[in-house]
């Protein structure tokens, strides 16, 4: 999958860089750096990746392909969950909100998880997930 230019050449820039106890890093350009313009469309960019930051501070960002499409894909859903498959897993969710309160949160697990079971039953016995 291709990735957009987010920015409008590949440039150097010297940066001050704060890296909080958080994990928060932000990064500043030096004074000396003022008025320039690095982001092809507008005046900003959201971008998602992976920082990778080593134990002297040297960090690498890269960004993830824009667009490749979703990291999940739903299978089957219930009232209060879904059965989700990513390339390698299986995922079975439940969410259920505390003021239901224990015993309705117990017995409708138990129905949903049943469902959820059913419908693995349902899938061919030579399913390749």
């Amino acid at each position: 999958m291709k990735k957009k230019n987010v920015f409008i050449e590949n440039l150097q820039m010297e940066t001050q860089t704060v890296f909080n106890q958080n994990g928060n890093i932000n990064i500043y350009p030096c004074g000396f750096e003022a008025g320039q313009h690095i982001v092809s469309d507008g005046n900003r960019a959201s971008q998602k990746g992976r920082m990778v930051t080593e134990d002297d501070g040297t960090s690498h960002f890269r960004a993830y392909a824009k667009d490749s499409g979703q990291r999940y894909t739903t299978l089957f859903r219930t009232a209060h969950g879904e059965v989700k498959e990513t390339r390698g897993h299986l995922i079975f969710q439940l969410r259920f909100p505390k003021q239901m309160g224990k015993a309705l949160i117990a017995a409708l697990f138990h129905e949903e998880t049943e469902e959820q079971a059913a419908f693995i039953k349902t899938r061919r016995e030579e399913t390749n997930w």
